[in-house]
């Protein structure tokens, strides 16, 4: 490594913001430089009346968060990946490369209109789509697994337009 500059590091992240630092190498030979970074997940917890919890002990772990993997679209009622979705998916692989433990969960979801099983079917074969592209591009796919949930979990009404195209959506999970 060239000495004498100044490097940005990259602390990758499957759905949150990446996490950047700068290093600044000085100008001497065979330096040792040791990074270190503590990452602490946001924990949320249930309500203590909501789940009231035994005396002194911990509460139990929430759920890995879900990501909204923006920017990743598909032509029209199809499960065909557009070019637009690769920088997104291309920033999931390298995460992937990078994390060798990580195991996923890619989720499809639809708005209500059509059928419920029709549209389950779609957003199946449109989180596969994801996987399959993922997994081109060197992932191992028993690290990467898709399900379809249609139009049972929506984020937005779809009495309109544009809550329709927010429930058309992949999410991903680190399992």
């Amino acid at each position: 490594m060239p000495v004498g500059k100044t490097y940005d590091i990259v602390y990758l992240s499957l759905g949150e913001k990446d996490i950047t630092a700068k290093v600044t190498v000085k100008d001497e030979p065979r330096q040792n430089i040791k990074l270190t970074l503590r990452f602490k997940r946001r924990e949320v917890y249930p309500t203590a009346a909501a789940n009231p919890a035994t005396p002194g002990a911990e509460p139990p772990l929430p759920p890995a968060p879900v990501f909204e993997l923006e920017g990743v679209v598909f032509a029209s009622n199809r499960s065909e990946l557009l070019p637009d979705s690769h920088p997104r998916l291309d920033s999931v692989v390298e995460y992937m490369t990078y994390k060798k433990s990580a195991r996923i969960e890619v989720s499809g979801h639809t708005d209500n209109v059509g059928s419920s099983k029709k549209n389950k079917a779609l957003s199946l074969k449109r989180a596969q789509s994801v996987r399959d592209y993922l997994i081109a591009k060197g992932i191992d796919g028993d690290r990467i697994e898709a399900v379809g949930r249609g139009d049972e979990a929506p984020t937005a009404s779809n009495d309109t337009k544009e809550g329709q195209a927010a429930n058309r959506r992949i999410e991903a999970r680190e399992l």
